[in-house]
C-alpha cells in the first residue's frame, strides 16, 4: 500500500469516526437539574433527572418535563362569600412545583406533560380557587383580614391531597389583598381607632391632671419652705435683739456700779 492509498485510508477512517460520534451527539438527549427528560418506548417509561441518556431512534422518544418553581395569581373572578355572608374579593399567589421523586414526575408527566405552561397553570388555578372558595365560606371577614398566615396554612394543608395526585405540592401561598364592595372592611377598623383615640385622650386627661398636682404640691412645699425660712430668720433676729438687750443692761449696770465707787 502506498502512502497516498494510507492517506485516503486514515482520512476515510476519520471522517467515519466523526460521523459516528455527530450520530451519537444527535442521538443523546441532556436536561439540566431544573428538568426531567421522560423517555418512553419498547423499553417502558424511564425518568432521566439531571443527566442525559442515549434515545434509539424509532424505538425509543422522548419529552422534558419542566421541574421549576410556577407562580401565578389565585384571584377568583366572583365574589367569595365569608360565613357572614359578606361577599369580598381574594387576591392571592401560589408557587407550585412538580415533586423530585420519580413517582411524583411520572404522575406529572402524566397530566401535564403535553399542554402548555398557561393550560397547566390554568387547570392548577380551578383547583385552588375552589378550594380557596370553600375556606373563605368558613371563616369570618375578620379572620380573613387579621390572619391571612391562618388562611394560607389552611390552603396548604387542604390542597396538599389533590396537588400531590397531580404530582405537585404547594410551596407557598401568600394573601394578597382582600377586599369587598360594601366598605365592610374599611368600616371594621373604627370601633378600634376610637377606642384608641379615646384611650390616648383619657391619658392625656390623667397625665394633665398628675402634673397640674405635683406642680402645685411643688409650689406648697416651696411655700412651706419659705415660710419656715422666714419664721426661722425672725426667730433668729428676735434672739439676736435680746442678746443685744442684755448686753446693754450689763453695760449700764457696770457703769453705775462704776460711778458709785468712785
Amino acid at each position: 500500500m502506498d502512502r497516498l492509498t494510507f492517506l485516503i485510508v486514515v482520512g476515510l477512517g476519520v471522517v467515519a469516526i466523526m460521523c459516528l460520534f455527530g450520530m451519537f451527539a444527535r442521538l443523546y438527549r441532556k436536561v439540566g437539574p431544573h428538568e426531567a427528560l421522560l423517555v418512553y418506548g419498547f423499553r417502558g417509561t424511564r425518568v432521566v433527572k439531571g443527566g442525559g441518556r442515549v434515545i434509539v431512534p424509532m424505538i425509543e422518544s422522548c419529552k422534558v418535563l419542566s421541574l421549576e418553581l410556577m407562580s401565578f395569581d389565585v384571584a377568583p373572578q366572583q365574589d367569595l362569600y365569608t360565613n357572614q355572608g359578606v361577599a369580598v374579593t381574594v387576591e392571592a399567589v401560589a408557587q407550585i412545583k412538580v415533586k423530585s421523586d420519580t413517582v411524583s414526575i411520572e404522575t406529572a408527566a402524566e397530566q401535564f406533560l403535553t399542554k402548555s405552561p398557561d393550560e397547566r397553570e390554568g387547570l392548577i388555578r380551578l383547583v385552588m380557587e375552589g378550594h380557596l372558595r370553600g375556606i373563605i365560606g368558613q371563616l369570618t371577614v375578620e379572620q380573613i383580614v387579621k390572619e391571612p398566615e391562618m388562611v394560607a396554612d389552611r390552603m396548604r394543608s387542604t390542597c396538599a391531597d389533590d396537588m400531590s395526585k397531580m404530582g405537585l405540592e404547594v410551596i407557598s401561598f401568600t394573601i394578597k389583598e382582600v377586599r369587598d364592595k360594601n366598605e365592610y372592611i374599611a368600616n371594621m377598623g373604627r370601633p378600634d381607632v376610637a377606642r384608641i383615640k379615646r384611650d390616648a385622650d383619657v391619658a392625656a386627661a390623667e397625665a394633665e391632671r398628675d402634673t397640674t398636682i405635683k406642680r402645685a404640691e411643688a409650689q406648697r412645699a416651696s411655700a412651706i419652705a419659705r415660710a419656715q425660712a422666714d419664721q426661722e430668720r425672725v426667730l433668729a433676729a428676735a434672739t439676736a435683739g435680746d442678746c443685744r438687750a442684755g448686753q446693754s443692761s450689763t453695760d449700764r449696770k457696770r457703769t453705775a456700779d462704776q460711778g458709785a465707787g468712785s
